[in-house]
């Protein structure tokens, strides 16, 4: 499969063609505005207190340096955000997907990129959210679950229970079909599908029952995986045909293979995923990241997203809710738990963002504000946070540095051996940005070494505090909380008044 796999993954980019972007983003993927590289911070919605693109919250996003707003198709509301000097993006969904002659679809899609590809405030087009994942996983919980996310009886567990009562009623075959039944989960656990499929039919077989899903089937969505491919690099193709002149964006879920994040990613020029992580150790997994519960899973998931779509922008989408917003849809089960499923706070909000752009992020944008009050703590957090990156966007955008400083952290009383903080320096001017981001999930306190020349004898200021540190033997040392950012700079300039 994986051979096979591979030829089409390697055939799509000859058969249907990948044309050359002529999308303005520079060489590190930043989007250029005026010929100017810039940092792109977004949201998808407005609180759910405010009328639809209400007037004030618009500009207060773009006071607080936000310059991206989702609009959709809808003429009044691209018109609305670019009043106030924003710019939006227009999801496409699953009609960017185009199969072998489909002209149906084709003039479909034609018909809404040639009716707002001339918006002055379009920036970028979007695939259809998660497409992928919803692919390869459309039938999971069903097939390895015995509870699904949705709560739905899993395919295991409705046959649990047709096995039980099977032996309360004395069948002989009950303890065969138990047997038969552990055999079929032991193989899907081990990623076995063809094996656990063929065993899960025995089973009902043998029950005389009749499976009310048999098509829901692993081998059938992985299957699927590069007709979809081709489906979305044929209908990019087709709109920058139409429209070279802005982006092509794809978010995709926390949980896809690099490879196949690869295939689905070549026509677009930005790709990235949602990572909804906080509180640390709420329970919320990601699956199959490491460190699934804590907080730079952002981080960690941004390395795969850059993984997925070599030298393309990588756009992340951060959380703007709390998971017990969700409600009943909510991945926590413990409504009213007061710690488990509860907002992001300041701290969080902050590291997570700058954990996504030391991991390379060229874009920060917002999902869930939907469900906060405009009045609410998290987006008050999210505003102030919009100002203070905004500010320091100097740093972030620039060209990497050659220096490259190291860090000698100190053995604390936790089990930390060093490699935190992780350092982002940058020259802007004549002036000096170092950002430090602590992945660890306690205090650390550390040495800066081989800071370049230019930096000795010079005052780092930490920006939003009365500290500073002096370049002495090009480094100082300084201290860092358990899952924090700092940044220190040659000039208060970088501060958000």
């Amino acid at each position: 499969m994986r051979a096979a796999y591979l030829f089409v993954f390697v055939a799509l980019t000859c058969v249907v063609g990948v044309a050359e972007a002529q999308v303005q983003l520079n060489k590190d993927g930043f989007v250029l505005m005026d010929g100017k590289p810039r940092l792109i911070l977004g949201m998808y919605n407005l609180p759910k207190d405010a009328k639809f693109q209400e007037d004030a919250l618009l500009q207060q996003l773009a006071d607080n340096g936000f310059n991206l707003m989702h609009g959709g198709a809808d003429k009044a509301a691209l018109d609305q955000i670019h009043a106030h000097g924003l710019r939006s993006w227009i999801p496409l969904g699953t009609a960017v997907m185009l199969s072998e002659g489909d002209a149906a679809g084709r003039e479909k899609l034609l018909k809404t990129i040639d009716e707002f590809k001339n918006h002055p405030s379009l920036l970028a087009w979007e695939g259809p959210d998660e497409k992928l994942w919803f692919v390869f996983g459309m039938h999971r919980d069903w097939f390895l679950r015995e509870i699904g996310s949705s709560g739905a009886k899993g395919q295991p567990l409705v046959l649990k229970e047709l096995i039980d009562n099977a032996a309360a009623a004395g069948k002989p075959n009950a303890a065969k079909c138990a047997k038969m039944l552990a055999e079929a989960v032991d193989h899907a656990e081990r990623a076995m599908w063809k094996e656990s499929e063929d065993r899960f039919a025995e089973v009902w077989k043998e029950l005389g029952e009749k499976n009310p899903h048999p098509d829901w089937v692993m081998t059938k969505d992985i299957e699927q995986i590069p007709v979809t491919a081709e489906q979305f690099v044929r209908g990019w193709k087709c709109v920058r045909e139409h429209d070279p002149n802005h982006v092509f964006w794809q978010n995709h879920a926390p949980c896809n293979a690099p490879l196949h994040l690869q295939a689905h990613n070549q026509g677009v020029d930005a790709a990235g995923c949602d990572i909804y992580p906080a509180p640390n150790y709420s329970g919320v997994r990601h699956p199959d990241l490491v460190s699934t519960m804590e907080l730079t899973s952002v981080g960690a998931v941004t390395d795969v997203m850059r993984a997925g779509a070599p030298g393309k922008s990588c756009w992340m989408v951060l959380q703007g809710f709390g998971w017990h917003d969700l409600g009943k849809d909510s991945d926590v089960k413990e409504p009213t738990d007061p710690i488990r499923g509860r907002r992001p706070d300041w701290q969080e909000t902050r590291f997570m963002a700058y954990d996504a752009l030391l991991h390379g992020a060229n874009a920060v944008l917002y999902w869930g504000t939907f469900l906060i009050e405009k009045d609410s703590a998290l987006w008050k957090d999210i505003l102030r946070l919009g100002k203070e990156l905004r500010a320091v966007e100097p740093a972030i955008v620039a060209p990497e540095s050659a220096a490259k400083p190291k860090v000698v952290g100190e053995p604390n009383y936790t089990t930390y051996s060093g490699g935190d903080p992780k350092l982002m320096l940058r020259q802007v001017g004549d002036d000096w940005v170092l950002i430090a981001v602590n992945e660890w999930r306690t205090g650390v306190a550390f040495d800066v070494q081989d800071l370049p020349k230019a930096l000795e004898g010079k005052k780092l200021y930490r920006l939003y505090s009365n500290e500073e540190r002096t370049v002495r033997n090009g480094g100082f040392h300084d201290g860092i909380r358990g899952h924090d950012a700092q940044v220190y700079a040659t000039s208060r300039r970088f501060e958000a008044k």
